[in-house]
């Protein structure tokens, strides 16, 4: 018998009711995310394959699991539904996949103090639909919300495409479940607010899995909203959507979707409403209705005073029921392409200058084909960027190359500007060398959590940082 079955064979003795797989084949399936870069060097022959993959149902086996990982000196990688695309999830040959999505009902309903208790595991779209069903939302939709768990948002501190109104995951998220490594099973308590010591939701979430796994999660939810309404806009340039965007927060109103779109992707989306050179500005707002006609009337009227174009609401519509409908990553290679996503934020004084140096450099890599952009999330303060680029290359290697570049590109820009180089899909292996130049000295912290936390390095090893 080898060693590594005699480590599987004393994790089934450990947790008999376990289940734990390790034919190749459903390994493989579980041992990558959705990262276009992973998925490149597989084309390119890369195999990628962990040891096996257990599927606790239960707090008490996700915590046999992390018990017996620290007893043989096993790393785990934690697994929802494998929607990330900086590759959180990559585990090597001895590291064992703990794949949670057999975690994955609602255990209770709060309707009073409008919470709902889930188990992590649960499939975002499942969550959303159960909650609708008796009244509620939780006004968390991310594009991936049919591929991505919920604890999944929180080990990756997501936001959702109706965040100015509802807020980020880490607005939402009130009390949880942990298992940290080693086993140990944590409680913090769901309460309104609390000024007892330090919050220490906020070191578990975005820790992509590196210091412990969610197993349960409150969350605060809201009533059906009564009215929903939506208008397109079309402006010159982007200089005055922009300040559309930025008086409408700085003025209070929180319409729940502000999409911001730059001439090159209005044209792709919205060609019957964008002329040639326009940029194109979806509002929705919801909620009671005397609030939403007035939030409406307001940005109406900053619309006006910035020469912006009404193009009535059928466009926001056709945004609504096509938003998730995107390519995938298979189907553009297929194609001869390279393409992904790269998500920042920034100030409202910096958003101008920063997206024109994006574009402006990613244009002029070899091989690019575009590289395009939009806002997606707005706050007082600023907003993000969500850029996209595709680039065409005949050989697998040189697609490798150009989609290096164009992360360089993007990503040194951001920092240069004084943005943020993640704004919701987190750090994965990505953006591990950029995180350091943004936290600067405060890194070392981040490393010593983690070496306090996990010692031995058992959990997720290699996303986030290298400890």
């Amino acid at each position: 018998m080898s060693g590594q079955q005699e480590i599987l064979n004393a994790l089934r003795a450990a947790a008999p009711k376990l289940e734990v797989v390790d034919a190749a084949e459903a390994v493989a399936a579980k041992s990558h995310d959705y990262w276009m870069r992973s998925l490149l060097q597989r084309r390119m022959g890369v195999t990628q394959r962990g040891l096996a993959v257990a599927r606790p149902s239960t707090t008490a086996e996700v915590s046999s699991v992390l018990t017996w990982a620290r007893k043989t000196k096993t790393s785990v990688v934690p697994f929802g539904l494998g929607s990330g695309v900086v590759g959180g999830v990559l585990p090597e040959r001895d590291q064992l996949v703990l794949d949670m999505s057999a975690m994955d009902k609602i255990t209770s309903i709060n309707d009073n103090s409008l919470t709902v208790t889930v188990q992590a595991g649960m499939r975002g779209s499942t969550f959303e639909e159960q909650l609708n069903a008796k009244g509620f939302t939780m006004g968390h939709f991310p594009q991936s919300i049919a591929l991505s768990t919920v604890g999944g948002w929180c080990a990756t501190r997501a936001s959702g495409q109706h965040s100015t109104l509802y807020g980020n995951i880490e607005n939402m998220l009130l009390g949880c479940e942990i298992v940290l490594p080693g086993g140990q099973v944590i409680t913090l308590p769901s309460v309104p607010r609390s000024a007892a010591g330090p919050d220490l939701r906020h070191i578990f979430m975005g820790a992509e899995g590196v210091l412990g796994v969610f197993t349960e999660l409150t969350y605060r939810i809201h009533p059906l909203p009564e009215t929903q309404k939506g208008r397109a806009y079309a402006f010159a340039d982007l200089a005055a959507p922009i300040e559309v965007l930025r008086k409408t927060l700085r003025a209070g109103w929180t319409p729940s979707v502000t999409r911001l779109y730059d001439s090159r992707e209005a044209g792709r989306n919205f060609a019957g409403v964008a002329a040639e050179g326009s940029s194109v500005l979806l509002v929705l707002s919801e909620g009671p209705s005397a609030r939403v006609e007035a939030e409406l009337e307001a940005i109406a009227a900053l619309v006006k005073e910035h020469r912006g174009t009404d193009h009535g609401d059928e466009p926001v519509k056709s945004w609504i029921d096509h938003r998730n409908d995107v390519p995938t990553f298979e189907s553009l290679l297929d194609q001869g392409l390279v393409a992904d996503t790269i998500e920042i934020a920034a100030s409202w004084e910096k958003l101008v200058p920063l997206w024109e140096a994006v574009v402006e450099r990613g244009s002029a890599l070899d091989g690019m084909l575009v590289v395009s952009g939009h806002i997606s999330h707005s706050y007082t303060q600023g907003a993000n960027i969500y850029f996209t680029f595709a680039g065409a290359k005949e050989e697998m290697a040189d697609r490798l190359k150009l989609y290096d570049q164009a992360w360089d590109t993007i990503l040194d820009a951001t920092h240069e500007h004084g943005g943020t180089i993640a704004h919701h899909h987190g750090i994965g292996r990505m953006r591990k060398e950029w995180l350091k130049k943004e936290l600067g000295g405060a890194h070392d912290l981040l490393v010593a959590l983690k070496r306090a936390f996990d010692p031995d390095n058992i959990m997720n090893p290699g996303a986030l940082l290298d400890a």
